[in-house]
């Protein structure tokens, strides 16, 4: 119910136990990195600490006014009870929040990985520049992996070289798959050799990866 920002500001308070619940959850920082955040894992955990605070004192308010005009007995301590409970699973699902949304964009990318690349050699094979097929991805609908390719073509237009673009994405990819095929690319094209012979040995190696799992 509070705006980002301001939680952000008023939650300072709790940066000492954030700190310390912090270190418990390892993948945090990187999680919060994957769905560009902009706060570091100390005061994500410190946000989550105010929100569930707020949330508590909420809930424990409406939960008193049913009880208490229901003539339920002993009002304050179940509604305590319910409200802390209730927190403590709102605590849990926003710490939690960037991990889901990471496996999300992870199983995005995945999905969509073999008809991209697919579409990828059917354009190679109709002779159609490589610069151009990555425009062409990025304005289709696949998913994580055309929003991906809509950067690289942002810093390939400021100047970046293809390759070195192409090898960023992939070591900030949160699919295996994805930096693999990537990094396959990069290396192909590093080395000069036939770019559709490579996307061919990625999709196969892929495609039976895939029919394994």
């Amino acid at each position: 119910f509070i705006p980002f920002n301001v939680l952000k500001n008023i939650s300072s308070i709790f940066l000492g136990l954030g700190s310390k619940i912090e270190k418990s959850l390892p993948s945090l920082r990187l999680n919060l990195e994957y769905v560009k955040l902009s706060v570091s894992a100390q005061e994500y955990t410190a946000m989550c600490l105010m929100s569930s605070l707020f949330s508590f004192i909420l809930l424990n308010i409406i939960i008193n006014i049913i009880l208490i005009t229901t003539k339920f007995g002993r009002s304050f301590l179940l509604a305590f009870g319910i409200s802390a409970a209730m927190s403590l699973f709102i605590f849990t699902q926003q710490i939690l929040y960037p991990k889901i949304q990471v496996q999300r964009k992870t199983k995005d990318i995945e999905r969509n990985l073999l008809p991209a690349l697919q579409d990828i050699l059917v354009q190679l094979n109709s002779g159609i520049p490589f610069f151009r097929i990555i425009v062409n991805i990025s304005s289709k609908n696949y998913g994580e992996i055309s929003k991906e390719f809509s950067k690289a073509i942002n810093k390939i237009n400021a100047g970046y070289s293809q390759i070195d673009v192409l090898d960023e994405i992939a070591s900030k990819s949160t699919s295996l798959y994805f930096r693999r095929a990537l990094w396959q690319l990069v290396n192909g094209m590093k080395t000069g050799s036939d770019t559709i012979s490579v996307i061919k040995e990625i999709i196969s190696s892929l495609s039976e990866e895939q029919l394994i799992q």
